[in-house]
């Protein structure tokens, strides 16, 4: 069974509009929100079905033995992962799906300068990152005490 989540605490929308405003942040913009499912082929059925959702892309990243489904949602995408084999190299809090969004990521201009400027403010990079994502250069950085999430930067595209 796939179970869609929503973020109630702000929209993606508002989160959008705050990013666009602030000349100083960090983030480019909004890219996607990660769910980890255990069967891709079935969850994206039952998107289709139920929710009427077409799938955008479908990639498969066959040496780390990952399969992702891309959905359109508003201004980014929802992110569908299912994981095909262990990955010994990545910490096992990547692979584990979570109860409500796995994680969210954010483009990034210069990938390099901001994954330095975010460990120098003290967020730790998940074990086997950064390395190549489904479209270019990806980071996962490790929940904080005060947000339970994990934030991905990836490069802009």
């Amino acid at each position: 069974m796939v179970f869609v989540y929503s973020i109630q605490s702000i929209s993606i929308r508002d989160l959008q509009c705050q990013l666009m405003n602030d000349d100083m942040a960090i983030f480019k913009q909004f890219d996607h929100i990660g769910l980890v499912v255990s069967d891709l082929k079935k969850a994206m059925d039952e998107l289709s079905y139920f929710f009427r959702f077409e799938c955008r892309e479908q990639v498969e990243l066959e040496e780390a033995g990952i399969r992702i489904a891309f959905y359109p949602l508003g201004i980014g995408q929802m992110e569908l992962i299912e994981f095909q084999k262990p990955m010994e190299e990545v910490d096992s809090i990547v692979l584990e799906p979570r109860s409500g969004v796995q994680h969210v990521a954010f483009q990034v201009d210069d990938f390099d300068r901001t994954l330095r400027e975010l460990k120098q403010k003290g967020l730790k990079v998940v074990k086997g990152f950064p390395r190549r994502g489904a479209h270019g250069k990806v980071a996962f950085f490790y929940p904080t005490e005060g947000l339970n999430l994990m934030i991905e930067i990836c490069e802009a595209n």
